[in-house]
């Protein structure tokens, strides 16, 4: 800067989505360390976000300045991408192949291993369902089991694998199986 410290430009340097990102980042590292501190995400860095960035400069050898240089936000990105595959939650599974995808009665593709396993899990907490055959077949109980799925999500009832299919089922198996 020039020199002059207008309100306006210091407000607007220290301040914003970038400076919230930051503060979430910190939030989530300071879930899984004790050391670093909880901070109000409000896009202010203020004097709290300058403590907990020198405190996470200090505790991974940065050089305590409390800026957030180049050096300073990639070590707390590389840190809270680490905290996130550890402890976040996963990603959605995209299984389907291309937009259109659908796997018909008799049609063998590997995609349904995945179903029937979660089909295998499901049986154990759902009477509507029955064990199937790993095949990668939409034959027998697989079929039967799609179409139970299809009629328990109100979709036209086809037996056939699509995404609306996929979708439904997928919420049955985090609903039921992942979160009991």
């Amino acid at each position: 800067m020039n020199g002059t410290n207008a309100p306006g430009i210091m407000e607007a340097e220290h301040s914003g989505q970038p400076i919230r990102s930051l503060q979430y980042m910190l939030n989530q590292l300071a879930i899984h360390n004790n050391v670093l501190t909880r901070l109000a995400v409000d896009g202010i860095f203020g004097e709290r976000t300058l403590e907990a960035v020198m405190v996470f400069q200090r505790e991974n050898s940065l050089p305590v300045t409390g800026v957030v240089d180049l050096a300073t936000w990639n070590a707390i990105r590389d840190a809270y991408v680490h905290v996130e595959l550890m402890y976040g939650f996963p990603p959605a599974l995209n299984v389907l192949p291309c937009g259109t995808y659908t796997a018909v009665e008799g049609q063998k593709c590997e995609v349904l291993r995945i179903v029937q396993a979660m089909f295998g899990s499901l049986t154990k907490v759902m009477s509507n369902f029955s064990p199937c055959q790993m095949n990668c077949c939409n034959d027998g109980e697989t079929y039967k089991n799609l179409r139970e799925v299809q009629r328990l999500a109100g979709l036209p009832v086809t037996g056939t694998l699509d995404r609306s299919t996929w979708a439904y089922m997928v919420q049955l198996y985090q609903a039921l199986v992942t979160r009991s």
